[in-house]
């Protein structure tokens, strides 16, 4: 259709805009509705479906993944290793396999050193020994002689042990604080699971590129469950003073996860597929894969403006009606208010007596 309307409502500027094809053009039998006032009290309900918590694990370093412990459908408990990245994980092993294998080998060399001191010192006790029982002078002044050598052999010997051990010591050390650095710079290369429940999706495998800060792993917590419908509109979650999920016939109370937007998105309408609930009572004794009804109460309003339900139409944030002015169909951007499943309030945009169009 071809012909061209002109946007004209209550406060609102005109704007020419193209017939929609959605009221003729795909078939779709349409009926009017005047606008009227009545009392209304909000409640809009969406089908929902009761889902497992789902936990995005990241790891906060980037890398390959080097080794991967679980596959999908595995059941983790909370602090359990999930995967490793090659890298620094790796240095920290080295670096503790060579300190282990520093220290045994220093203990070999020391004790090899101290033997010798020991071996130098019976010699020692049996030069002494001798030169007790020596008669000749010239043997006296012989022995005399290897005795201050041997001494002074044993002094250099326990310094040179000494120094050695010091050295050894402060090797240790640089190791041990380098391991210490690795083991930092490791924490990150580490995926552990914050909480107990099934693995439901993982990211490659081994030797998978991961970037630090995106989902590698994901655990449904299969003992806290939450609500998922179609996305709501953030303008109709505002409007609500309470949200309840109905289960089996039982209310609970719930709370709605926060939507992040950007402006770009909202631009482009850009909307998420989903939205979630989450119960205020994290112990309700709940199954997972229930079918459930998520109620949006909204307060009572007197002589409210209205019009049905189905009168009203959204692009992601805003709303529009289409009003019957003579031969035109004009589309009418409208601010909504209190709504129920069979009404919606219009705070403005149409007036009363209005003739808008009602999908059949």
């Amino acid at each position: 259709m071809a012909a061209t309307l002109v946007l004209c409502s209550c406060g609102s500027a005109e704007e020419t805009v193209k017939a929609p094809e959605l009221i003729n053009a795909v078939g779709v039998d349409m009926d009017t509705e005047e606008v009227k006032k009545m009392d209304l009290s909000g409640v809009t309900s969406f089908t929902a479906q009761v889902v497992p918590g789902i936990e995005g694990l990241s790891f906060t370093s980037s890398g390959n993944i080097e080794d991967l412990y679980v596959t999908i459908g595995d059941r983790v408990k909370k602090g359990e290793l999930l995967a490793t990245l090659s890298g620094a994980s790796g240095n920290a092993k080295r670096l503790k396999e060579e300190i282990a294998s520093m220290k045994e080998s220093n203990a070999d060399i020391n004790k090899q050193s101290q033997y010798d001191i020991d071996m130098q010192g019976e010699n020692l006790k049996n030069l002494k020994k001798q030169l007790k029982q020596a008669k000749k002078t010239m043997e006296k002044k012989s022995l005399r002689a290897q005795i201050l050598e041997t001494e002074e052999n044993i002094k250099i010997a326990k310094e040179k042990l000494a120094q050695q051990k010091e050295m050894q010591t402060m090797e240790i050390r640089q190791k041990q604080a380098d391991l210490t650095e690795a083991k930092k710079n490791s924490k990150g290369t580490k995926l552990y699971s914050t909480i107990d429940g099934e693995v439901i999706s993982t990211t490659g495998g081994s030797g998978y590129m991961v970037q630090g800060g995106a989902v590698a792993i994901q655990v449904a917590n299969m003992k806290e469950p939450r609500l998922r419908t179609a996305y709501v509109s953030d303008s109709k979650l505002a409007k609500a003073s309470s949200y309840v999920a109905v289960v089996d016939g039982k209310k609970y109370e719930i709370e709605v996860e926060e939507q992040e937007l950007t402006r770009e998105e909202i631009e482009m309408g850009q909307y998420p597929k989903n939205t979630w609930f989450d119960f205020v009572d994290k112990n309700v004794n709940i199954e997972i894969g229930e079918s459930a009804t998520v109620e949006l109460y909204t307060d009572s309003v007197k002589d409210a403006l209205v019009v049905p339900t189905n009168a009203v139409y959204q692009n992601g944030e805003e709303s529009y009606v289409y009003v019957v002015n003579g031969d035109a169909k004009n589309k009418v951007v409208v601010t909504t208010g209190t709504e129920t499943d069979a009404y919606i309030q219009i705070v403005t945009g149409v007036k009363e007596g209005d003739v808008v169009y009602v999908e059949s």
